[in-house]
């Protein structure tokens, strides 16, 4: 290793030597201490670089019994859009059909430069994970970004439990008035209502077994959902993008309402044009008349008296 400058220099010799010197003092302490095996360290030094190399992860270890759902949401180019959905789903196809499975997969271009999209997968828990960072970074290359991601948890397990608890219980219901009913002595009135409380409570058993039949394909399956969306028109990023985004919104808006609020009252300013123009061909009728008249009265057709 190559240390440019003297005083990094001194401060790594200083630190080999602290090192060295609590070294010798640990070692000499724990001499009856049974030493650790070999190569125990560099398993473990192995295995955290792969942890850090994969990244978080949410897995069995870390919230045993919860079953979790993943929702990816991205904005890409839209003529990327059918693409990117293509790689992820063979992506799962590689997988195998026992590992990852496509549950749904939508694709929708009401307009030329407007796509939205949608992939469902289901995929075994321990895939989960990386099958979604994989995906990101399918989006990544092919421009787009990452909208939104959530996770999701059920505790499936502690419902498998306590629904093992009350299934117990009822068994135990069931067996108690089994026994009742072969002991006899019983009324024909009590034998046929704790022959209808069994059949209730044995009913009550199959839908606990097949509830926890559910949680259990739960916990064995995780479901993951990708969404896709075009970037559109305005959908450049950047404070300009947005602004002019949001002002087309408005304008969309503010003619949606315009037009709405014609639909309303075009016929009753068609009505009310329709009137006007009645009543102006009605008085100009009227005028006409009256002209007429005038011009067949006797004072007209006499004309103008003279001077003597």
């Amino acid at each position: 290793m190559r240390i440019g400058h003297p005083s990094a220099l001194i401060a790594a010799t200083t630190a080999l030597l602290l090192v060295a010197g609590c070294s010798q003092k640990s070692e000499d302490a724990s001499a009856p201490q049974a030493e650790a095996p070999p190569g125990h360290d560099a398993a473990a030094a192995a295995a955290d670089a792969a942890s850090e190399k994969a990244g978080p992860d949410i897995g069995s270890a870390v919230a045993p019994g919860v079953a979790f759902t993943y929702r990816y949401a991205f904005t890409l180019p839209a003529k990327t859009i059918s693409g990117v959905q293509r790689e992820h789903a063979a992506a799962c196809e590689r997988l195998g059909p026992t590992r990852c499975r496509v549950t749904g997969m939508t694709y929708e271009q009401p307009r030329e430069d407007e796509i939205s999209a949608q992939l469902d997968f289901l995929l075994a828990p321990d895939l989960a994970h990386r099958f979604g960072s994989d995906g990101i970074a399918a989006v990544e290359a092919a421009h787009g970004k990452v909208d939104n991601a959530s996770v999701a948890g059920e505790d499936a397990g502690g419902a498998i439990v306590l629904s093992q608890q009350n299934s117990a219980s009822i068994a135990a219901e069931v067996a108690r008035i089994d026994a009742r009913l072969k002991a006899g002595g019983l009324g024909k009135d009590e034998r046929a209502e704790l022959t209808r409380r069994v059949e209730d409570l044995r009913a009550q058993l199959r839908g606990e077994e097949q509830a926890r039949r559910g949680k259990e394909a739960a916990i064995a399956s995780t479901p993951v959902s990708f969404a896709y969306a075009s970037e559109g028109l305005l959908g450049s990023q950047g404070s300009f993008g947005k602004a002019a985004a949001t002002s087309w919104g408005s304008f969309e808006t503010m003619l949606a309402v315009v037009l709405v609020v014609a639909g309303y009252a075009l016929p009753w300013l068609l009505l009310a044009g329709v009137a006007v123009l009645a009543w102006r061909f009605v008085r100009a009728k009227r005028l006409l008349a009256r002209l007429e008249a005038g011009a067949h009265s006797p004072a007209a057709a006499a004309g103008p008296a003279s001077d003597s």
